[in-house]
């Protein structure tokens, strides 16, 4: 998470907020750079901003090997900082009520079984880090899609993935 004006957020929700946002461009880069600023803290979004545009100036005449080591891993394709969020109203209508359920009580019942532990983070797609709590959830059966829930020090965040075959996930985070 990355602290702005004293509120944490999730790094989807910083992506969110700069894509949406009419005065602030979206750099195909800046999702690297805001995995390596992950656990700072900005006094204002326009300062979260500054500190991303620094990053890309200074990639100006570096090689393609030096941009991947400055760069370094970035989100995968399936990650929640990628995928646009879902509206928990929004997911496959037999789904609807479990997931319900489930981010009203967190836990198993309601059509949400299987409770355990996960090594992906659903906000970078890649394994999590030791701050870090992920429980992976069977939606209506093993079958079925998944929800995730993830936990950084008091924050809770939820995700869906509308499918699992050959134990691919979508980290849609749900709003």
């Amino acid at each position: 998470m990355i602290t702005i004006a004293g509120v944490k957020t999730l790094l989807s929700e910083v992506v969110q907020s700069i894509k949406t946002d009419p005065k602030r461009k979206w750099e195909k880069s800046f999702d690297c750079y805001l995995i390596k600023m992950n656990g700072q803290t900005y006094a204002t979004m326009d300062a979260l901003m500054t500190k991303l545009g620094e990053y890309v100036a200074n990639e100006e005449g570096k090689t393609s090997v030096q941009l991947a080591r400055a760069r370094g891993d970035g989100s995968t394709g399936n990650s929640a900082m990628t995928l646009a969020p879902i509206a928990r109203a929004s997911v496959n209508a037999a789904d609807v009520a479990a997931i319900a359920s489930l981010m009203t009580t967190g836990d198993v019942g309601n059509g949400i079984t299987n409770k355990s532990a996960h090594q992906t983070d659903p906000e970078t797609g890649r394994i999590k880090g030791g701050a870090v709590s992920v429980s992976e959830f069977y939606v209506n059966g093993a079958a079925g899609r998944r929800a995730t829930k993830r936990t950084e020090g008091t924050k809770v965040s939820y995700y869906y993935s509308k499918s699992h075959t050959a134990n691919t996930y979508q980290y849609a985070r749900l709003t």
